[in-house]
């Protein structure tokens, strides 16, 4: 088990942001955010990570491994407007894919998403040819129920619930 812990990010984490999110794969499986320096990220961080902390109570939290005393990825729950409820989200840096950080941190957000009141689902979305992404929620328990346009992204998203 990861030794791990999610953190809400802050401003100064704006430098991680821009790793993250210009990453190639992270461009493929997510999309392109339109960041590409580290005053973009930091306007980035602030809109999309840090606002929804205030705006909702939760958000992509960043995923801390406590022995390496590093964020390795972000995981936490997203608010669309396209969804009564929320979905599960995670994006992790491409040094540390594949070594149960995701596992572990989904688990956690899904224990929050269950301390939420009147959250009976979480959602989770992915390209349809994330096959890493699909296994994951899959193995969290996630069933797919449709494909569908996500506002916003082109072409077609799986979209995965859970009952809570």
């Amino acid at each position: 088990m990861k030794n791990i812990e999610l953190c809400e990010l802050t401003e100064s984490d704006a430098e991680f942001i821009f790793k993250l999110v210009t990453q190639p794969s992270f461009k493929a499986n997510i999309g392109d955010k339109g960041v590409i320096d580290l005053e973009t990220a930091l306007t980035h961080l602030k809109e999309k990570y840090i606002a929804p902390y205030k705006e909702f109570g939760y958000g992509l939290w960043g995923i801390r491994d406590k022995d390496l005393n590093c964020y390795v990825g972000v995981c936490g729950l997203v608010s669309r407007p396209d969804f009564e409820v929320p979905d599960l989200g995670y994006a992790l840096l491409d040094e540390y894919t594949k070594q149960g950080y995701v596992d572990a941190a989904a688990k956690m957000s899904i224990a929050f998403a269950r301390g939420l009141e009147n959250l009976t689902q979480l959602n989770a979305i992915t390209s349809p040819s994330n096959q890493a992404s699909i296994n994951v929620l899959e193995k969290l328990g996630f069933k797919f129920e449709k494909q569908f346009t996500l506002t916003g992204y082109e072409g077609v998203s799986n979209l995965y619930q859970l009952a809570l």
